[in-house]
């Protein structure tokens, strides 16, 4: 991850995590009414962020910019609750670096679908059980 730095989220990046969260998974729950899932979907970042925190990714000349961040549980290592790379930082590999180590996730993307060929599988349940 040349040219890249990580840090954990402060709270000025909180804005721009759970708008790119809400709005990058919508598509993954279509049958969810729009007030339900943003409303519901909220709470459950609620919950995670404040048990795991964030990882946020930034260029190293510009560190207030947040080119990737991820929310990975931090109580089981092999669980990654979900990725974010802003579309300008796809292609490099970052998600790829932030999810080392992790064979689960408990929000399913397309992204998700990919890395099932690396082993990843997807495991929602994991969420009842933190």
């Amino acid at each position: 991850m040349s040219g890249f730095a990580q840090r954990t989220h402060q709270p000025g990046d909180e804005a721009f995590i759970y708008d790119s969260w809400l709005r990058s998974y919508r598509a993954s729950e279509p049958h969810m009414t729009q007030d339900d899932y943003f409303a519901l979907q909220r709470l459950r970042i609620n919950g995670l962020v404040a048990r795991n925190g964030v990882l946020v990714v930034y260029p190293i000349e510009a560190p207030r910019v947040i080119a990737a961040w991820a929310c990975l549980d931090l109580a089981r290592e092999a669980v990654a609750h979900y990725v974010y790379v802003q579309r300008e930082y796809r292609g490099r590999g970052i998600a790829r670096i932030l999810l080392t180590g992790r064979t689960s996730t408990t929000h399913w993307t397309r992204a998700v679908a990919t890395m099932q060929r690396q082993g990843m599988r997807y495991r929602p349940q994991l969420l009842d059980t933190a």
